[in-house]
């Protein structure tokens, strides 16, 4: 298996996976480079601190050039940008990694399986089924993650570009999600979301 690490703190990732085979480790402005020398590549591996807007762009870079390529994100801390990274086809969301984790993830998306790590697991689950208890079983799920997305900081804007939606039905979410829940301030969101463990 040909692995590509993209980072831009390469060195990090060389002694971290220096005792496995077939790991190459670049700079970001170098990875487009492997598709012009025709180098067989299985997965590719983005390290989380490369930005949303970077990944994505690589993630349909490579969708556009060999689809077969799996592609994951190493160090991702964020639930919304860790969905959002699912959606555009991610084979898995590392939150922290070893060589250990990387066997496991390795073998896990060998066989087309989605990997994510405990931590994630964990997150994801608790959030999806506070989802459905009082009080944000009034909320629709698409209010639901605008809530959370509120009470973590982000605006109407980034909410928008995070969740491929329009600021205009964003806005109209969080007016709902005020509506609904009776909130009036952003501490209002983070105390609601902190009382039932959305936020740390």
């Amino acid at each position: 298996m040909h692995i590509v690490i993209v980072s831009s703190a390469p060195e990090l990732y060389r002694k971290l996976f220096r005792g496995l085979q077939d790991i190459m480790v670049y700079a970001p402005a170098k990875f487009e480079c492997q598709f012009d020398n025709n180098t067989k590549l299985d997965v590719v591996f983005f390290d989380a601190q490369l930005g949303q807007t970077l990944i994505t762009q690589y993630a349909q870079f490579i969708q556009q050039k060999k689809q077969t390529i799996k592609w994951l994100v190493i160090g991702a801390e964020d639930v919304p940008q860790a969905l959002l990274y699912l959606q555009l086809g991610a084979s898995g969301i590392l939150r922290q990694v070893s060589e250990q984790i990387l066997q496991d993830c390795l073998q896990t998306i060998a066989t087309h399986q989605l990997y994510l790590d405990t931590e994630w697991v964990q997150i994801l689950a608790l959030r999806h089924i506070k989802k459905i208890l009082l009080p944000f079983k009034t909320l629709t799920a698409r209010e639901y993650d605008v809530f959370c997305m509120l009470a973590e900081g982000y605006s109407i804007a980034e909410i928008a570009e995070i969740l491929l939606l329009s600021t205009k039905t964003a806005f109209n979410c969080q007016t709902q999600v005020r509506k609904k829940l009776n909130l009036k301030t952003q501490a209002q969101f983070y105390a609601l979301a902190k009382k039932h463990g959305l936020v740390n």
